[in-house]
């Protein structure tokens, strides 16, 4: 059986049984605990002991009851793998619960009889069922939910069961002591006192099986056939296990937080016991600590399905491994039972449980199909060795504490010192193995602090195999941007010729970019094409550079090649409003310059996914201008907008008043347009005449564009040839500037009828652009300077042209030929633009043919 239906999203009836399966696993769960819980405190009241042969040794009921909950899980761990893949999962679980309540009235009937032994064995029966119960209960998750949920799915399961585990075993502990003492205690009041919460979960353990027909039945995945040798076969699956390298270091992951788990579940214990002497009270004190775990343990579950709702991250890993080695430290520093006791040994369980979780999602989603089943019983297996190796610590720092004459608060702080250290142990060989995860969250972290990162249409990425991202290039930031908004990692394929930087270095061999030379194309195209075949989601900047005037520059043709040989799909996608950051040319520099503000707001809009064959520059380059309008929409799409009135006063407000609802918006976001791109600055003045009629039409480049970017707009009754300024204007502002004698020099953004007609002054920095109907469209610029010898040039005007099309314009030809322009700040039917004007490889609005010189 393939995972095909798993790539897309679930439908109904998929959460539908999701949810189903959650509330039976946590029914289950709760069963299990609160019949074992009421056995282990009957034990030690009616004083029975295991007595072992020949050592002449007695084992009282709660030093024996983590061996048999643990043993089902070694001795029937090949078999319950085997059945989960060989039968339904959901059969697998139904077939469990069913066992359970047949196990709960067995139990019933051996405290009816008083005879501990029958008890005891039902103890172990619910074990086993424990043993064939995970295996299916885990592996369903995927085949429910598919990949990109489980994260979510598995952080849910965890954080149910757990509830589930607390309440079972506070509720039997604080029910079996009320019930105890009201008899006046003694042996012979034990049974009675631990028979009825019994036959309450035999009961309702019935009717709580008609949940498991809410749960679709998934399909069998054909093992082989049952043979003798399976049962013995622990050693082969646990091989299989470890097989996979990255299977095997993440098993040996969980198998330390279950050893870990099941240490400080009989340290606790044993406190409870230490502190009460093990009479009155020992039952609410060790409820109270397995509450404080168990409540921070949920709480942790819930946060990592939170955290991991979009995508497995296994940065997570590391960042709660060093929360376990904190929070460990402090509770041998503090005194057992306070509040502040109780409160770090929940976060202790808290950060356990982020621990966990995305090494148990990634997992279950690596596992193949045909043998998940049987790898997860082989995980139980290891986590069952774990936990025996826990008891063992245990018992060794007891005999150690005897042998040095430690007094027993000396010796659990010992212990759980140990435990903190072994935590940070851990946490540094999690980091080592994992650099770029972990790194990759810390990064993506910061950058969601700085940055307000909206996604639109992340679903377009898809789930499985190898695709080609293609971005607009406009920060040095991007890489961290595109991986805070992308739901799986991602490869950057990079120019080695920028690894000659160590930090560059370090970060290229962290985070598996694919480094390429450019003087070797044909190696390059063939290194990306690998990773592609590889499955991985590989991001190629088709720019080939970063923008200096935050327009997009001329695409490179690797791509095109690259893509029709590796014939997976592309996915163009457009970063709107990272142009101002820091980490961009704007303002003429990378980095030396502070912030506008924080946080910045930034948009990722993916676009529809391209197939290979038909991806060319022409139309990857009106999918990336698609793709930027729909980030702008999206933008300026709630209510307010429609609704805001520029505070900015001027001659222009007359005409903005009138305009309502939808044309109020496109104003706005042709003013966010404006502010896009290296022509007018932000935070600095612009000079317009008064008398200029072409202004009176642009109400976004008057009011929206200095409202939204802090720009001075000021108004004048004539040039002062004095200062050095940027003008804007259309014919009247041409004119006045030819009579006017300049001894300073001038950019004249010109939006009159003969714009493009060049202007020959030395004085003057000519700059063409275009707007219609009051749209600003393009716009030339000041050509942005090199920031070094090895930059490719890159020019922000060129003769002929109306400047560069600025970021949310889609240029699509009308009924009658002609070009117009769609997009946020546009009418549905669009602009028209002038007769047979186009776009060129550049950016460039181009005319067909330049007017004569004058």
């Amino acid at each position: 059986m393939s995972d095909a239906p798993l790539e897309n999203e679930p439908n109904r009836r998929q959460w539908i049984g999701f949810w189903s399966m959650i509330a039976l696993q946590t029914q289950n769960a709760f069963n299990d605990k609160m019949a074992q819980f009421t056995l282990i405190p009957l034990g030690a009241a009616v004083g029975f002991h295991f007595l072992i042969p020949g050592a002449g040794l007695e084992v009282d009921v709660p030093s024996a009851a983590g061996l048999m909950m643990a043993l089902p899980f070694v001795l029937f761990a090949p078999i319950a793998g085997w059945v989960s893949d060989r039968f339904s999962k959901r059969d697998v679980m139904l077939g469990a619960a069913v066992l359970q309540a047949l196990v709960l009235a067995w139990i019933c009937g051996a405290v009816f009889l008083r005879s501990m032994p029958l008890a005891l064995f039902g103890f172990f029966a619910l074990a086993v069922q424990s043993a064939f119960f995970s295996p299916a209960k885990m592996g369903i998750n995927k085949e429910l939910v598919g990949s990109k949920h489980l994260g979510f799915a598995t952080g849910i399961q965890q954080m149910t069961s757990m509830l589930a585990l607390l309440c079972g075993q506070i509720f039997a502990g604080w029910l079996f002591d009320h019930r105890f003492d009201g008899h006046g205690g003694g042996a012979e009041y034990a049974w009675q006192a631990a028979l009825g919460p019994l036959l309450l979960l035999a009961v309702f353990a019935v009717p709580a099986l008609a949940i498991m027909f809410a749960i679709p039945r998934v399909p069998a995945q054909h093992g082989p056939p049952f043979t003798r040798k399976l049962a013995i076969s622990h050693f082969l699956n646990l091989a299989d296990l470890w097989r996979d390298r990255a299977l095997r270091r993440a098993s040996f992951g969980v198998a330390f937080f279950w050893g870990f788990a099941a240490f400080i579940n009989l340290w606790s214990v044993k406190l409870a016991k230490q502190m009460t002497g093990g009479g009155e009270g020992f039952g609410i004190q060790s409820s109270i600590f397995m509450a404080a775990a168990s409540l921070g343990m949920a709480a942790g579950f819930g946060s990592a399905s939170v955290l991991m709702r979009r995508r497995i991250e296994l940065g997570w890993v590391p960042v709660a491994g060093a929360l376990m080695t904190l929070a460990a430290l402090s509770l041998a520093l503090l005194t057992p039972g306070d509040m502040w006791f109780l409160a770090a040994l929940g976060f202790l369980a808290f950060s356990a449980a982020v621990f966990l979780t995305p090494l148990n999602a990634w997992m279950q989603d690596r596992y193949p199909p045909d043998k998940r089943g049987e790898l997860q019983s082989a995980v139980n297996l290891q986590d069952c060795f774990a936990g025996i190796i826990a008891v063992i610590l245990i018992a060794v720092f007891e005999f150690a504490a005897k042998w040095f004459h430690l007094s027993d608060a000396v010796g659990f702080r010992l212990e759980i010192a140990f435990i903190g250290l072994t935590c940070g142990v851990m946490t540094l060989s999690v980091i080592r193995l994992l650099p770029g995860d972990f790194l990759r969250l810390v990064g993506c972290a910061v950058i969601r602090t700085l940055y307000r990162i909206r996604t639109v249409h992340p679903e377009r990425i898809p789930a499985k195999g190898g695709a080609l991202l293609l971005p607009n290039h406009v920060t040095f930031a991007d890489a961290f941007f595109i991986s805070a908004a992308c739901t799986r990692p991602v490869r950057f394929v990079m120019d080695e010729a920028f690894t000659a930087n160590p930090a560059v270095k370090l970060f290229t061999s962290i985070f598996h970019t694919v480094n390429i030379r450019r003087e070797q194309p044909r190696e390059a195209i063939r290194i990306t094409i690998e990773a592609l075949q590889n499955g991985d989601l590989v991001c190629l900047f088709p720019e080939g550079q970063l923008t200096r005037t935050g327009t997009l520059n001329e695409l490179h043709r690797g791509f095109e090649l690259i893509a029709r040989k590796a014939g997976h799909p592309l996915i163009p996608l457009w970063m709107d409003g990272s142009w101002g950051s820091i980490f961009s040319f704007e303002r003429g520099s990378f980095f030396r310059k502070l912030p506008y503000h924080l946080p910045y707001g930034l948009t990722v809009a993916f676009g529809k996914e391209m197939e290979p064959e038909t991806a060319d520059m022409a139309t990857v380059r009106q999918a990336l201008q698609t793709c930027s309008a729909k980030a702008i929409s999206h933008r300026y799409s709630k209510p307010a907008w429609a609704k805001r009135v520029p505070v900015v006063k001027c001659g222009a407000l007359k005409k903005f008043r009138p305009r309502e609802g939808d044309e109020r918006r496109r104003l706005w976001a042709n003013g966010h347009q404006i502010g896009q791109v290296s022509a007018l600055q932000r935070h600095e003045p612009f000079f317009v005449l008064k008398e200029d009629p072409t202004l009176a039409e642009f109400p976004a480049l008057l009011l929206t564009f200095p409202e939204l970017y802090q720009s001075e707009v000021k108004l004048r009754d004539y040039v002062d040839g004095t200062l050095h300024a940027c003008w804007v204007g259309g014919d009247l502002l041409r004119e006045m500037l030819g009579t006017t004698q300049l001894c300073k020099p001038v950019e004249f953004y010109d939006f009159g009828s003969q714009a493009l007609v060049p202007v020959y002054r030395a004085e003057i920095l000519h700059l063409p652009c275009l707007a219609v109907d009051g749209r600003v469209i393009s716009m030339s610029m000041p050509d942005p300077v090199r920031p070094n010898a090895h930059s490719d040039p890159q020019v922000g005007r060129k003769p002929g042209t109306w400047g560069k099309l600025l970021p949310g314009w889609v240029l699509l030809p009308g009924p009658d030929g002609n070009l117009r322009a769609y997009g946020p700040a546009a009418p549905q039917e669009g602009l028209p633009l002038p007769d047979k004007a186009f776009l060129d490889a550049e950016g460039f609005l181009t005319a067909y043919k330049a007017p004569p010189r004058r």
